[in-house]
């Protein structure tokens, strides 16, 4: 079921190209609250293995009184190198972004979607993994053909395959790789996650003529890493080196 998806040259593109931010899609599940566990779960994953993580909430309103929205980022040239949250008790910085990325979307439509993924990733330090959170349907107008993985959660819900599935359906038609990531919150419900995620499997590939890869939790970290969009070359240079990570490449263990 565990599907590899990657080729040989999988751990050379885990290597740091360039020292600039990358983007990990994740598609929100209907409930937005029911994926806060599994997001803050990819983020501590990410961060045991000494990477800098960044949240842009996409189903969070910015509020007027809140400088650290996603929309002030991108209107403002001269917030640059985000990486630490004000607060210090913080894990993660945080922003909601919901207005930024109905911003991200026209970017899109008008100049395409790499200049929309430069666009977001411009306010951010080097060596930030970003962690777009986001509903699937936005996520498709944004990212569609750019062919890059994007994070589909499997949560403990009521409709997990039927909303799972409806992600899936909608990244697929706009020529995203949707990539399933279940997370049980109890060994006891692993075993009906695990029959949400045949489910959602079996229909993709009857229907869609889609084979899912699926990845375990204690894959994420290095699996995102090795498959994050990065920012493109032509636009948006890097602001700075504060933040710079520039780790040994560990070896694929799927190449």
């Amino acid at each position: 079921m565990f599907e590899p998806g990657f080729d040989q040259a999988a751990g050379l593109r885990a290597e740091p190209s360039v020292a600039g931010p990358v983007l990990m899609p994740v598609a929100s599940p209907a409930q937005p609250e029911r994926g806060y566990e599994w997001l803050c779960t990819l983020a501590s994953s990410l961060s045991a293995e000494g990477r800098t993580v960044a949240i842009v909430d996409g189903t969070a309103n910015e509020s007027r009184s809140n400088d650290q929205g996603l929309m002030r980022a991108l209107q403002d040239p001269s917030i640059a190198n985000l990486e630490r949250p004000v607060d210090e008790a913080a894990d993660w910085l945080v922003l909601p972004g919901a207005a930024g990325l109905q911003a991200l979307l026209e970017t899109a439509r008008t100049a395409g979607a790499s200049s929309a993924i430069a666009r977001l990733l411009a306010p951010f330090a080097a060596g930030v993994v970003v962690l777009l959170f986001a509903p699937a349907h936005a996520l498709a107008s944004l990212l569609q053909d750019l062919n890059a993985r994007t994070l589909v959660p499997v949560v403990e819900q009521p409709q997990a395959s039927i909303d799972a599935y409806g992600a899936v359906k909608l990244l697929a038609a706009a020529d995203v790789l949707p990539v399933l990531a279940p997370l049980a919150a109890s060994q006891a419900a692993a075993s009906a996650l695990q029959t949400v995620v045949h489910n959602v499997i079996d229909t993709a590939e009857r229907h869609l003529h889609l084979a899912l890869d699926c990845w375990p939790a204690h894959s994420w970290a290095l699996r995102v890493q090795e498959s994050a969009i990065p920012r493109p070359a032509r636009a948006y240079p890097a602001h700075g080196v504060h933040g710079v990570f520039a780790p040994a490449a560990a070896p694929s263990l799927w190449s």
